[in-house]
């Protein structure tokens, strides 16, 4: 079959999985002109970097995106460790920022309008995926959460950059509490993925930025699905009192995988562990610690994989 045959939806997720593994996606999209425009809708509308340098020429770069990234996904070869990795995002974002400006003013020539400053408004994303080892400099840890702070994401992902059995904390709790910082400020976000962390609270206060029994997430009452893997000095407490709260009703399932309230050293998280948490909050009655139970018990899942 000829290429031109072919229906642009075909042509364009051919394209989409081809771009992802060419070496050199430019080279494909100097086929012909259908390949350069559809091409373009991949890569602007699904921003994939796998080096730190991607990452800063495409902050550099002035040219409007086609059309505005529903995804975008970092994700660092070997997990490199770039102490300004996040500011090299905020620069990608601010790009970002602009072409919606820019579209903004091409809508207002037509006659439509847009709310707000588009140079400074959120970046509205379906997915934004990190795959990298964070930071413990000081002077760069406001990074995070200032970059993330310019997306709004319906998914988010942070992950280390191991593999899955290999047990490994690449996000230190510092780096944590500026993720949670970030997502108070998110308003669709639905689905949450966060492992290889530490968490910045502990049961027993000896390492927390958090008051005792406080909800482990910020407010997020559009969060349907939590999945923490791979972490340590994670409270049950603060699991119970994110559910047994007002503050995320629309949370269906918190899925814990080889999570510890301590070390690895120590035990790993049980469901029973959260039912006994329930039971320490001071905010509930009798009749309301029965709810919160019964909830906890319809949306906690606790899972080892390790030694299996």
């Amino acid at each position: 079959m000829y290429l031109s045959r072919i229906p642009p939806e075909i042509l364009r997720a051919i394209l989409a999985f081809a771009l992802d593994h060419h070496p050199c996606p430019c080279d494909m999209l100097c086929v012909n002109k259908t390949f350069l425009e559809l091409g373009q809708l991949v890569l602007h509308g699904q921003l994939h970097f796998r080096s730190i340098n991607q990452l800063i020429l495409f902050g550099k770069g002035r040219a409007p995106l086609v059309c505005p990234p529903r995804t975008v996904v970092i994700a660092l070869a070997g997990g490199s460790a770039d102490s300004e990795v996040f500011r090299h995002l905020m620069g990608a974002l601010k790009r970002c920022q602009r072409s919606h400006a820019t579209a903004g003013g091409r809508n207002a020539l037509d006659g439509h309008t847009s709310n707000g400053n588009s140079e400074t408004a959120k970046v509205t994303l379906d997915i934004l995926a990190l795959r990298l080892h964070s930071h413990s400099s000081k002077p760069h840890l406001g990074h995070i959460k200032q970059a993330l702070s310019m997306v709004n994401p319906k998914t988010f992902i942070f992950r280390g950059p191991e593999l899955e059995h290999n047990f490994s904390t690449a996000i230190d709790s510092m780096a944590t509490h500026h993720v949670l910082w970030a997502m108070s400020t998110w308003t669709i976000v639905r689905h949450v993925t966060l492992t290889n962390l530490c968490f910045p609270s502990d049961e027993l206060g000896l390492n927390t930025l958090f008051s005792h029994g406080a909800p482990l997430l910020p407010p997020l009452p559009t969060l349907h699905a939590l999945y923490i893997s791979q972490a340590t000095l994670l409270p049950p407490t603060g699991i119970a009192a994110m559910i047994a709260g007002q503050d995320h009703e629309a949370l269906e399932c918190v899925h814990l995988v080889d999570a510890y309230r301590h070390s690895v050293w120590g035990n790993q998280i049980r469901l029973r562990d959260v039912e006994d948490a329930v039971l320490q909050l001071r905010t509930m009655g009798p009749k309301e610690r029965v709810e919160a139970l019964e909830h906890v018990r319809g949306v906690v899942i606790c899972e080892t994989t390790e030694g299996a």
